[in-house]
């Protein structure tokens, strides 16, 4: 005498859960989940989730400010998403893009070249030239708390980007300069 199959099946048959799909059916979850992962990396890519990490204090009620008034565009440089918290990027062509972190390192007394950039001499904000290479210059604020940080990529300009660096930070000085100024450059 045979006993009936665990589940409670005809003696002899196999489960239908433990049956495997059909290879055709097989092969299609396999493709869409393929895609499915691919597609996922081409929106991290293209949203600009490219590893720019938020600075340590971008949590500050103010880089939420900064960000919410940041222009869509600076110059030929168009603004693309970001999910770091206090981070926005502008980019352009020929690698050309502008990296803006709130929330950076306040600086104390420096000897590095301070620069006001600003429309007029009434609404400029202090920037030290942090760090300069042939292929960028990173700017810091001085005297705001939170601090706010620039990075100016030059691409293919080489040295025309270099000497055109601070004309970036003529659009941002509007709303970087709402950030609470607590010193000025000498």
């Amino acid at each position: 005498m045979t006993s009936p199959a665990p589940g409670g099946g005809a003696p002899g048959r196999a489960d239908a859960a433990s049956t495997p799909p059909p290879p055709a059916r097989l092969r299609l979850w396999v493709a869409l989940v393929v895609l499915a992962v691919a597609a996922g990396a081409l929106w991290a890519y293209r949203s600009g989730t490219s590893g720019v990490e938020a600075a340590p204090g971008a949590g500050a009620p103010e880089c939420a400010a900064l960000l919410e008034e940041l222009p869509a565009s600076l110059g030929v440089l168009g603004r693309v998403p970001q999910g770091a918290a206090g981070v926005a990027v502008w980019e352009g062509p020929g690698g050309r893009e502008v990296v803006l972190r709130c929330g950076a390192q306040v600086l104390g007394p420096t000897t590095k070249e301070c620069v006001p950039v600003g429309p007029d001499p009434e609404s400029s904000v202090d920037w030290v030239v942090d760090a300069r290479s042939d292929r960028a210059v990173r700017f810091l604020t001085y005297g705001r708390e939170p601090a706010v940080e620039v990075t100016v990529r030059f691409g293919d300009a080489g040295a025309a980007g270099a000497s055109s660096a601070t004309a970036q930070l003529v659009d941002l000085a509007g709303p970087v300069g709402a950030v609470r100024q607590t010193r000025t450059c000498l």
